[in-house]
């Protein structure tokens, strides 16, 4: 007998080891029973092993758009304490109310009861058909074609038959909780929020209640449905609020009213356009309880010969009070739409407030945002070292507490403004709020920290900002002066 030829035998292994993998994969990914009685779950958690939130390491959720049928995800990972968004180059997640209105009825999910309208069917087709009718198709596999009805009309709808995929995994991918979410039990009262769910890869269907077994410290305003917490939005997930501060805090505001484009020349970049109304300094004084007046502290002017001058403050109730309360009102407004990180060096200078001649070799990454640096800054010409500035001009707000917060504004962008913010600490502004030096003293090391801690929080990122809210910032020097 002739032996078969060495690439046949190669041929029929790697035939063999191609049918032992597809029936492997078959095995694993067809929806299989439950490991116990499903009636025998009633009553008992979805998840014993998820129970402590500090092993959740990453959330993920999956949906399907009800309007175009597409897919929609979003992926929460955490780092040390904080959640991040990897869609947003890892900006911090920090809309706890949201996290915590979407976790918190998860922890105490329980099973209310079995739907049986799977149990002992083996057409395939009958239970996708069911599951469809109680939004439990699962979204990755989502099929859209048949997904469609037509209207009275004619036109095509959606079914709601996609469920909402929620998974949470712990370390090491460890999965702690992953679950189907559905459509409401049509029984559901108006207090509670009864659906549909089932376990990836498992054809049972069970209720479970959303809200939780009591409702009597939930009005009905705060009531919302399960999946109507959810947002594939990123910019939900986060405290849109920029500066975080309330504008009866402000000490000083610092207006610098100029603009300038920027050019390139091969390797150089060049400021061009330059234009100034000049730099005017208020201070905000209490007048009683319930309002605050602005004084004009310095006026500075550039002259004719492109020089800064300063000039005498003959009348320093010519600040424009009205204007000056609007603007500070606006900037305790300004909302984040969105972010860019910026590259790790000129982050490690902005965290360090190394905001000065260490720049100056990454001043390309900074022109792409349209920031730029200046000689030196009007209001210290006894410092001769390079100035941050943007096409859009810039503000700062020294703070009654001692941080000042320095916002320099970029390039718009279609309907976004870029922004850099940075925080530092000011010994003076604490000063001028104490007026006792030994106060001063002791209130500095917790007044430096709250610096420190606002300024790591901006140092990573250009934000945006929308140009309406920009546009609104009126401080041009004919606005802030009478």
């Amino acid at each position: 007998m002739k032996k078969a030829p060495e690439h046949e035998l190669l041929k029929s292994t790697l035939i063999g080891i191609v049918a032992l993998v597809a029936l492997i994969s078959w095995l694993v990914f067809q929806p299989r029973l439950p490991d116990q009685e499903p009636r025998e779950k009633i009553g008992k958690k979805l998840f014993d092993n998820f129970n402590d939130l500090s092993k959740m390491t990453k959330i993920e959720f999956q949906g399907i758009d009800p309007e175009t049928g597409e897919l929609r995800e979003l992926v929460l990972t955490r780092d040390g304490q904080e959640w991040r968004l990897p869609s947003l180059s890892g900006f911090p997640a920090e809309n706890a109310e949201r996290l915590s209105k979407v976790i918190a009825p998860l922890t105490q999910l329980s099973i209310l009861d079995v739907v049986d309208e799977t149990t002992g069917i083996h057409d395939s087709q009958k239970i996708i058909d069911f599951h469809r009718e109680c939004g439990l198709i699962n979204p990755s596999s989502y099929d859209i074609e048949h997904s469609f009805e037509k209207n009275t009309d004619g036109k095509k709808s959606l079914f709601n038959d996609a469920a909402l995929h929620v998974h949470i995994e712990g370390e090491g991918g460890e999965t702690l909780f992953d679950l189907l979410i559905g459509n409401r039990v049509p029984e559901s009262s108006a207090t509670r929020d009864d659906r549909f769910v089932r376990i990836p890869n498992e054809e049972v269907v069970y209720t479970a209640d959303f809200v939780g077994d009591s409702t009597q410290e939930t009005s009905a305003s705060e009531f919302a449905e399960y999946p109507m917490r959810i947002s594939f939005e990123p910019l939900d997930w986060l405290d849109r609020d920029l500066l975080r501060i309330s504008r009866w805090d402000v000490l000083y505001l610092t207006a610098r009213d100029y603009s300038f484009s920027i050019q390139k020349d091969k390797n150089e970049i060049h400021i061009a356009n330059y234009q100034t109304s000049g730099v005017a300094v208020f201070k905000q004084t209490p007048e009683n309880s319930m309002s605050r007046i602005w004084s004009l502290n310095r006026l500075i002017t550039r002259n004719e010969k492109g020089k800064w001058d300063e000039t005498t403050i003959f009348d320093p109730e010519s600040a424009n009070n009205e204007s000056l309360n609007l603007l500070a009102d606006e900037l305790g407004k300004l909302n984040i739409v969105d972010v860019r990180k910026k590259p790790t060096a000129l982050a490690a200078l902005f965290r360090a407030n190394n905001i000065g001649t260490q720049l100056a070799p990454l001043a390309a990454p900074l022109s792409e945002f349209g920031f730029a640096l200046d000689d030196h800054d009007p209001l210290a010409p006894e410092r001769i070292e390079p100035f941050l500035i943007g096409e859009g001009g810039s503000i700062e707000l020294t703070m009654k507490t001692g941080v000042k917060l320095s916002l320099v504004f970029g390039k718009k962008f279609e309907n976004k403004r870029a922004v850099l913010v940075y925080a530092s600490y000011s010994r003076d502004a604490l000063a001028a709020t104490s007026g006792d030096e030994s106060e001063v003293d002791f209130l500095e090391p917790e007044a430096k920290q709250k610096a420190t801690i606002k300024n790591n929080r901006f140092a990573d990122w250009f934000y945006l900002i929308d140009e309406s809210d920009y546009e609104k910032l009126s401080f041009k020097t004919a606005n802030t002066l009478k």
